[in-house]
């Protein structure tokens, strides 16, 4: 994450926590803005033990945990509520077991948030918008089947790279975050950013399992905190500023668009076939347990 977010703000309050109640057997060093590289880079780093532990988008972590892409099926939320009651209440410890497997340690949820399109020349308010469109794909099937399904050209580039791709028109959009746009300057080389909230991306604070169990219980402990409290900071912070950015890209002359129920739906009706393909990849019975925790959810909203 680049540094002066509140990803960043984050990470050094992890840092003085652990240091602090570890009475400095534990020294943590955070490494911002891509410093050791891209998500998956990184995220390789760990595996092979030269990083003990990672920060970035659940998008990055399925090249590992193909299950996780659950998390990222377009048009699967409806809002900020459904999100954390989903990852908190239901899938947590799912996805915790599913993480220890693959050698990873899940720390806690934290919020890369609700991708939106931006792009060059014309914004992207109807499926039509992406045929033919060469668009910055995140390195993933999920997001790469989507763009497709839409029409696009996707590219898959890492998130280091994306500016550079931008500006030498290797592509002419992407989907990201208002935030994470906004932080790393990808704004900056397009002239339209649409609010279509297609798809809620989480992000999370894994550690290398190697890692963790070289520490004894009462250090393990520690790093642990309390890992429901450190995804409220994680969303909080990331919510909070929204509205901000959204007059901050204007203010900067990219023009900011938001669908309406008519355009969302346009967008959504290509992503049932989608849903359909990655339910056996993510797990049939993982995916219904979800879709019925969805469902009384909804329901019990609906009575209140």
């Amino acid at each position: 994450a680049p540094d002066g977010t509140p990803w960043s703000d984050q990470a050094m309050a992890l840092k003085e926590r652990i240091e602090r109640e570890s009475d400095g057997r534990i020294r943590f060093v955070p490494y911002l803005g891509g410093q050791l590289g891209g998500e998956i880079e990184t995220l390789r780093s760990m595996q092979r033990g030269r990083i003990q532990a990672w920060g970035g988008s659940v998008g990055a972590i399925t090249s590992i945990v193909p299950e996780l892409q659950l998390l990222e099926f377009p048009y699967l939320f409806l809002d900020d509520d459904e999100v954390d009651y989903i990852l908190d209440e239901i899938l947590f410890e799912p996805f915790s077991e599913l993480m220890s497997k693959r050698n990873l340690i899940l720390h806690s949820w934290n919020e890369n948030g609700w991708r939106h399109f931006g792009s060059k020349r014309r914004p992207i308010l109807t499926p039509g918008d992406l045929r033919g469109f060469k668009v910055r794909s995140q390195e993933s099937s999920l997001h790469l089947d989507m763009w497709r399904a839409w029409g696009a050209q996707p590219v898959p580039i890492s998130t280091t790279e994306v500016m550079s791709a931008l500006q030498t028109g290797l592509v002419d959009g992407f989907d990201q975050s208002t935030l994470y746009a906004s932080a790393t300057g990808w704004y900056q080389a397009i002239d339209h950013f649409v609010l279509s909230g297609h798809m809620y991306q989480a992000a999370a604070i894994i550690f290398s399992k190697s890692f963790w169990d070289t520490l004894p219980p009462d250090l393990q402990e520690i790093i642990l905190g309390n890992p429901k409290a450190e995804a409220e900071t994680g969303r909080t912070g990331v919510r909070a500023i929204e509205p901000e950015l959204h007059e901050l890209l204007e203010v900067e002359g990219v023009t900011v668009h938001r669908l309406n129920e008519e355009q969302r739906r346009e967008f959504a009706k290509a992503m049932g076939p989608l849903h359909n393909k990655f339910r056996d990849e993510v797990g049939i019975d993982l995916f219904d347990r979800m879709q019925t925790a969805l469902t009384e959810y909804r329901e019990q909203r609906a009575e209140r």
